[in-house]
């Protein structure tokens, strides 16, 4: 059936059915007729519809439309949902937090953060490139503790990092976020050498305890290899000597030490933990100074004490395990096992 909407000063035709409508029909009525109030428009209503008129009928056309009224503002008074963590309002706050998130997964997974007490990470785009930067406030509470160290001060570490707006597309995406256990912020594409990537950069370098270093220069890449450096020529020399010494004889430890876990490579080779361990053997096998630096703080590990103990080290790598640690260590042990089996004594390369 289809319902009209008759206006309030219609008349009623001659001959109409005398039917009383179901619940469906008066719903259906009332929808229609949302200003119906009067018992005499109700009454042309059901009749030029179709239906009886009666008493009867138009009581229930009208509570039937007070009945949907209540329920309307009922709904209306609800107060609304508070948005869970994770829902958004707009476009402009999806795309902040997608951005967002982005930085911050890099920033964890290469400097040190949560403090016992708290910690926090705070990410703003910028289209400024002095704004550019990461600092690192530190605080502290006493309400983290309880029982016997209730009261106790527990430190925090803020993290403010700000990046530039395209940070996905011209950092991420080319994927210098992580070069070398560093946190790229900003990187600018220059003039290839040969095969050779270089890029101006903005860097943040691990340092003690929670703070961190900012380094600025070149960011050279060969294949699979990167050099950072303050000048542009000793950042191309350091990645060809990097590349070189990466591809060159593992001479008495076996290549098959590169595809190893962490868990399998710490096994295999915590029995030469009593060995010590320089920077000079990372620089060795190409690391950069930077690099070095960053991964020992990061790890603990005091430059100024001039050497450790390589099973100081393999801790060190269950944390950070940077491809340049593994070359390191190997180097290390390679260099011994040459002392312990000199060339012309020994007629078998030792097995690793």
């Amino acid at each position: 059936m289809n319902f009209q909407v008759i206006p309030e000063n219609a008349q009623t035709p001659a001959g109409s059915s005398r039917r009383q409508p179901t619940a469906t029909e008066l719903s259906r009525l009332a929808f229609l007729h949302p200003r119906l109030s009067t018992k005499k428009h109700a009454q042309l209503v059901l009749r030029h519809n179709g239906f009886s008129g009666s008493p009867a009928a138009v009581e229930a056309l009208l509570g039937r439309l007070q009945w949907m009224l209540d329920i309307r503002w009922t709904r209306a008074q609800r107060p609304k949902p508070i948005p869970r963590t994770g829902q958004h309002t707009t476009l402009n706050q999806r795309l902040f937090d997608w951005r967002s998130n982005a930085v911050q997964a890099a920033a964890r997974d290469c400097l040190r953060h949560g403090a016992a007490g708290g910690h926090s990470m705070c990410v703003a785009l910028t289209n400024e490139p002095r704004a550019i930067g990461y600092s690192v406030r530190m605080g502290s509470n006493r309400s983290t503790y309880g029982g016997s160290f209730k009261g106790w001060e527990a430190s925090e570490d803020h993290h403010t990092v700000t990046v530039p707006m395209d940070w996905r597309s011209r950092v991420m995406k080319r994927g210098l976020a992580t070069l070398g256990g560093m946190l790229t912020l900003t990187a600018q594409q220059l003039m290839s050498h040969g095969d050779i990537e270089l890029f101006e950069g903005t860097w943040v370098e691990q340092g003690r305890g929670y703070q961190v270093k900012l380094r600025q220069g070149t960011i050279a890449r060969l294949g699979g290899e990167s050099f950072h450096d303050e000048d542009t020529q000793k950042a191309i020399d350091g990645v060809l000597r990097k590349v070189a010494r990466a591809g060159g004889n593992p001479g008495r430890v076996g290549k098959e030490a590169y595809g190893l876990t962490t868990e399998e490579f710490i096994h295999r080779y915590q029995r030469y933990g009593d060995l010590q361990v320089s920077a000079r053997d990372a620089y060795n096998v190409g690391a950069c100074h930077f690099g070095v630096s960053s991964w020992c703080e990061r790890v603990s590990i005091d430059l100024n004490q001039g050497s450790v103990q390589l099973c100081r080290l393999l801790e060190g790598f269950t944390q950070a395990p940077l491809i340049e640690v593994r070359r390191t260590i190997l180097h290390v042990i390679a260099k011994y096992r040459a002392l312990q089996h000199p060339p012309g004594k020994c007629a078998a390369v030792v097995s690793a």
